[in-house]
């Protein structure tokens, strides 16, 4: 066996592009290129994907270090080239052919000691850097301007609409003309409310000109009781007639609503792509509501995705994002046996906190930003009795597993799915995965056992151990290579 690592598209220090070609024993591949022998330890590598609380054992990628023999000085040279931020492939050597092991991106160099070490990194990380947003300038000169004021909002976040919102508080971005914006995108403003009591809509506006320059009809007073007053819009702006006499808030819409196209524009904001595939299936899954006010990362916005529709998310080796929902184990690539198989745990027997099976599932949807008690005379019961709750609660229950197991638990997600009806669908959907035996698992193979197997896809145990003699399927949720010791550990899940 012979440990490969390929850096494409690095710059030397005339700038040019060159591929860098590491070995671990002599090699020339079917090209003809000879790589050049000096790899000491190939590394420990992690993938991974995020699946929240459904799948407990499950972890994200990780990074690793490859470090090559220098003491004669022979890599010497790659101080000069530019390789941060390049692609890394490691792959492995065998009577049988190339297997790619792992893929991410180099990190950094260090040369020590006669040695030289490249960290890589998976592209997981360059998604766990804050999403991209933009901030307040604080510049406006009154009475123009859109950015606030270094005395009010300048340099604060400004929000960000991903598919729906309701009942948010917008930012004062203008207070002597009373503008207000809930998004820094563009979106459709579909009400406004003043205390609870929606406010006329005076119409479209059909620039940023005129939205600083005309300002709608203030309205009459309904039998002189406020609140009053109308309201105009422009993309992700409103601008009101008559200051508000309490909490004003939002209903509105953004370019995109269903899962899959809110989770697209998310990667793509950030630089990256969700496969075609994969938006289709969210898609089917409902409509979101993700308002994003504050400093966060990409990686935590897709988790919210993924945590809302009981699914999960991970990235590909060709650097693509895949998401989808968590189906039972079935169709395994590979078998593995008894003489195959060094160590093998088994952590669990349910997908409960306790590790059993769950027997309920709560799904909290239909969420809104901003909820209220103190509002105006004219606000009915109904409206009154949601807006006390921050969301909805869609349950539901397996009496047949809390009869066999009286201490299954409660699973609780956490969904922005714009109904209750939809998390009603993602309770009832769980529930079937998780409210019956789920094993988690921990197989420690030799590499040559399994080098082709990836995340997300099947496995299937036969061995005496564990009670796994007829053979059990798996999801593979985990694969970490132990390059030095030739040792691959899949962590298992079904």
């Amino acid at each position: 066996m012979i440990w490969l690592l390929r850096i494409d598209d690095a710059l030397d220090d005339a700038g040019a592009t060159v591929t860098l070609r590491f070995a671990s024993g002599e090699y020339r591949d079917p090209d003809g290129y000879g790589w050049r022998v000096g790899i000491q330890q190939a590394g420990l590598y992690r993938a991974g994907l995020f699946a929240g609380d459904i799948i407990r054992n499950a972890s994200r990628s990780g990074y690793g270090e490859t470090t090559l023999i220098n003491v004669d000085g022979r890599f010497d040279y790659l101080a000069d080239v530019a390789m941060d931020g390049r692609v890394a492939v490691l792959s492995l050597a065998t009577d049988d052919g190339v297997e790619e092991a792992w893929r991410g991106t180099v990190s950094r160099v260090g040369f020590e000691r006669g040695i030289v070490s490249i960290t890589l990194r998976d592209p997981i990380e360059l998604l766990q850097l804050p999403h991209p947003n933009t901030r307040y300038a604080g510049t406006n000169v009154a009475p123009d301007g859109l950015e606030g004021t270094d005395d009010d909002i300048g340099g604060t976040v400004k929000p960000r609409l991903y598919g729906q919102t309701r009942n948010a508080a917008p930012v004062l971005v203008n207070e002597q003309k009373l503008i207000y914006q809930i998004s820094d995108i563009d979106c459709t403003v579909i009400a406004v409310y003043d205390n609870g009591v929606r406010l006329d809509f005076a119409g479209t506006y059909d620039s940023a000109e005129d939205l600083e320059n005309e300002g709608p009809l203030p309205g009459f007073w309904e039998d002189w009781q406020p609140p009053r007053g109308k309201w105009r819009r422009y993309q992700g702006y409103i601008r009101l007639g008559t200051p508000p006499s309490g909490q004003l808030t939002v209903a509105a819409n953004g370019a995109q609503q269903l899962a899959g196209d809110v989770m697209a524009a998310i990667a793509s904001d950030a630089g990256q792509t969700l496969h075609s595939d994969d938006v289709a299936t969210l898609n089917a899954l409902g409509q979101l509501r993700m308002l994003v006010t504050d400093e966060t990362s990409t990686a935590d916005l897709l988790d919210r995705i993924a945590v809302s529709v009981g699914g999960y998310w991970r990235i590909d080796a060709t650097g693509t994002i895949r998401a989808g929902v968590i189906e039972p184990p079935t169709a395994p690539v590979l078998t593995l046996r008894k003489h195959q198989i060094l160590q093998i745990t088994r952590e669990a027997t349910g997908a409960g906190d306790n590790g059993l099976p769950v027997g309920a599932v709560v799904v909290e949807a239909d969420p809104i930003e901003v909820t209220q008690t103190d509002l105006a005379g004219a606000v009915t019961e109904g409206r009154r009795a949601r807006l006390e709750k921050a969301v909805r609660e869609a349950v539901a229950t397996s009496t047949a597993t809390q009869a066999r197991h009286p201490l299954a638990g409660e699973l609780r997600i956490s969904s922005r799915l714009a109904t209750r009806a939809e998390g009603k669908a993602v309770a009832d959907r769980v529930l079937a995965l998780t409210s019956v035996r789920r094993d988690s698992v921990t197989v420690e193979a030799r590499v040559t056992s399994a080098a082709g197997l990836r995340i997300g896809k099947g496995l299937r145990l036969e061995t005496p151990r564990l009670g796994y003699s007829a053979g059990r399927n798996f999801l593979i949720v985990g694969r970490e290579i132990d390059a030095s010791n030739n040792r691959l550990t899949l962590t298992l899940w079904g």
